[in-house]
């Protein structure tokens, strides 16, 4: 009975990388803030020869409300992060009316894996923040991104 099969509803996905440009932060029409980040990963494995091979890849991560707001205001090209949250799909028409798709991370929690200031002159621990809930009422649309 293939028919039966019942799939558990899971989209989460953690993930680690580097900022590969500084944080864009918006704000819907109705304010509330939005950042967008691109973040770099990569993947190591070994051929069948057993010769190592290391991948990049990139995928985009939004970030609400507050935790978009600290994300603008400690990150910066370069930085390294822990990135907790579910994976979405949007779609949009381009300034072409060409119909457009992107996959993307919405961060439900982003851990700030920089020890200290940009310029090195705190001891402080990483950052973690998950403040990050999209407001009920935001749609497709209100993403400036």
């Amino acid at each position: 009975m293939a028919g039966d099969l019942r799939l558990p509803k899971i989209n989460y996905i953690t993930i680690s990388g580097r900022i590969t440009r500084d944080v864009e932060l918006r704000y819907t029409q109705n304010g509330t803030p939005i950042a967008g980040l691109s973040l770099a990963f990569s993947r190591f494995f070994r051929d069948q020869s057993g010769e190592g091979h290391e991948e990049s890849h990139f995928i985009d991560v939004v970030a609400w409300s507050k935790l978009a707001e600290r994300c603008a205001e400690e990150l910066h090209k370069g930085s390294p992060i822990l990135v907790e949250g579910r994976i979405q799909t949007r779609n949009w028409v381009d300034k072409n009316n060409q119909n457009r798709k992107s996959v993307e991370i919405v961060a439900t929690n982003i851990h700030f894996l920089e020890w200290g200031d940009r310029s090195g002159g705190s001891n402080s621990s990483p950052a973690n923040y998950n403040d990050n809930m999209p407001p009920s009422d935001v749609t497709d649309d209100d993403v400036p991104f």
